[in-house]
């Protein structure tokens, strides 16, 4: 399999205006949002799996279906760890995540499909559980990522949320 061009955009930019790919706008999104539309999109990744060719990649610039779903579970862990981070200490940095260096040591398209599933519904339950036991007057407990852009509870989850709808438009745009 051929590697994949890295992403060099900064996406933070989806916390100030529309994506202009996906056309999604995270500015409104809360916790009780996200909650609320996890499962389903969750499910929306598992039966994109399901597709005979969910391991191919159809571009160098676009992963595998298989890939989407196993990023999108270490996203929504490495985010359930930041959110963490943020309530229980001032101001923290964030280790740096490299997502393309994970996908390529995780060798995403080598998991069992079955392995990505459970990954998948385990961090988004965390998540939400962990989106639920927050509350708002923590919202905008702060956390910088290590390049130093600045995020607050609430922005780290638009974010993610952006992260996680994004890939699902991925994945809807290559099955079209």
């Amino acid at each position: 399999m051929s590697e994949i061009v890295p992403d060099q955009k900064n996406w933070t930019f989806v916390l100030e205006s529309v994506c202009p790919q996906c056309r999604y706008d995270v500015r409104a999104v809360t916790p009780a949002d996200v909650i609320g539309q996890l499962p389903d999109g969750v499910e929306r990744y598992v039966s994109a799996l399901s597709r005979p060719q969910a391991r191919v990649r159809t571009s160098p610039a676009r992963w595998s279906d298989q890939e989407y779903a196993a990023h999108v579970a270490q996203m929504l862990e490495i985010m359930n760890g930041r959110l963490d981070l943020m309530l229980q200490h001032d101001d923290p940095t964030f280790p740096n995540w490299d997502q393309d260096q994970a996908a390529a040591e995780g060798n995403y398209n080598a998991l069992e499909p079955g392995d990505v599933v459970t990954r998948l519904r385990d961090a988004a339950t965390k998540y939400a559980q962990k989106l639920g036991s927050i509350d708002e007057a923590s919202y905008s407990r702060r956390g910088l990522r290590s390049n130093g852009s600045a995020f607050t509870v609430e922005s780290l989850n638009q974010y993610a949320w952006h992260d996680f709808v994004h890939h699902l438009w991925d994945l809807d745009s290559s099955a079209s």
